[in-house]
């Protein structure tokens, strides 16, 4: 087990923002420690046969030097690639996340964190299979676990007949099942089209009046007006989507309401240009429709609909899919101590973040979902892994210089990417 000190940085999360920020610790010469199972999520809480909504020059994991892209990975191993208008399947993203991890961050410790507590002036970490451990800095890079959000009118509902779309890898199980899913996103779209089509008779309940579709990447080239118009980032196109993705550190600048609402809208609920095919015609989408109640009957679920009209809709079905989204609130994070908790300044149970994304209490950094209300809505994706990598590495390194103690150099030098 790796040894933990008070100059050690302890990263809870082992997913594509934990291991990111791991590679550019290691070429800082930060010692570090790194602690969850790797790439868990994209493992064991996605649906085998799901594409990501990313393009492809969207979809890297960050080492400082920029070299061990999904695009090298897929040209080296002779996997279908493109920059944009090709989606990318979980498969070939988890297999070349995993590669990542394995050959640069093999160090990843497998065991999930139960407790932390301030110590000092670093932190004490309790673990699952009874030691403890000590960092001067801890990193939350625990992605989308813990923020599953289900509407309270399903609330109810017994887990034999509810669930939200991360609780499943293999939607065979539904197979003849009759299942309702609920939401008009990417992952309710996705969730309903991958039931459909492994034999489940499936409706999709939307609470707006029509489906949103994201527009199909063009890939032809474009004059330098529509190039200085509608400048091209990693999620779209648009001036203001652009200055998102490439200038998150001006986000938190923005007053608080316009900064919440940016978050809550800008690349909100909405399918993929790729799945709308597979959606027309396959399964009943009953648009303008809201859960107003859920509850048992005859071993089965019974919900009660508003419809656009005004009526309310009876409907039984076998299960209930709540494709919902995900909210962080930080009183939901299991493993932070409840004196650590009450002691982490938050607007609107998200914790308020310097420009380095270290919260009130020094040396605990957030990151993902928990960064997005304070850098913007870049940080909900995979392509926020690059600035916060290397934001909170050279603030660490900084802070070290400024107030000790120095960093253990162990080593400096980033192992060679074989596979890519």
């Amino acid at each position: 087990m790796h040894s933990q000190s008070h100059q050690t940085v302890a990263i809870i999360g082992a997913g594509p923002f934990g291991v990111s920020i791991a590679t550019h610790l290691r070429s800082a010469g930060i010692d570090f420690c790194i602690f969850g199972k790797p790439m868990y999520r994209w493992r064991c809480q996605m649906p085998k046969g799901m594409f990501l909504k990313s393009e492809g020059c969207a979809s890297n994991l960050s080492d400082p030097a920029g070299r061990c892209t999904l695009a090298e990975y897929c040209a080296k191993n002779r996997l279908p690639y493109g920059e944009w208008g090709s989606p990318v399947s979980l498969e070939i993203f988890t297999r070349y996340a995993l590669t990542f991890q394995h050959e640069l961050v093999p160090e990843v410790e497998e065991i999930m964190v139960t407790g932390i507590e301030r110590s000092g002036d670093g932190f004490e970490l309790w673990l699952a299979n009874g030691r403890t451990a000590k960092a001067g800095k801890v990193v939350v890079a625990t992605g989308l676990e813990y923020t599953a959000q289900i509407p309270p009118a399903l609330a109810r509902l017994s887990r034999e007949l509810l669930s939200h779309s991360a609780d499943h890898s293999d939607l065979s199980r539904f197979r003849t099942k009759d299942v309702t899913v609920i939401g008009g996103g990417q992952s309710a779209l996705e969730t309903a089209a991958l039931l459909s089509e492994q034999g489940a008779s499936v409706r999709l309940l939307v609470r707006k009046p029509s489906l949103a579709w994201n527009p199909t990447p063009r890939t032809t080239p474009r004059s330098l007006y529509e190039r200085i118009r509608y400048p091209r980032s990693s999620l779209g196109q648009g001036l203001e989507i652009w200055i998102y993705c490439t200038a998150p550190m001006l986000f938190r600048y923005l007053p608080q309401r316009i900064r919440l609402e940016k978050v809550k809208t800008m690349q909100g609920p909405a399918g993929a240009w790729w799945l709308k095919d597979r959606t027309a015609g396959r399964f009943q989408i009953l648009s303008g429709h809201s859960v107003q109640n859920a509850e048992t009957s005859g071993g089965r679920a019974l919900l009660q609909t508003a419809c656009p009209d005004g009526r309310v809709l009876n409907l039984t079905t076998d299960h209930v899919v709540a494709a919902t989204g995900y909210r962080f609130d930080l009183q939901l994070l299991p493993f932070l101590g409840q004196t650590l908790k009450s002691q982490v300044r938050t607007e609107h149970y998200v914790p308020v973040l310097s420009s380095g994304f270290e919260s009130s209490v020094p040396g605990l950094y957030f990151t993902g979902l928990a960064s997005a209300n304070c850098f913007g809505p870049v940080m909900r994706f995979l392509d926020g892994a690059d600035y916060t990598a290397r934001t909170i590495s050279r603030h660490i390194a900084a802070a070290w210089r400024r107030n000790g103690p120095q960093p253990s150099f162990h080593s400096t030098a980033l192992p060679k990417c074989r596979d890519f």
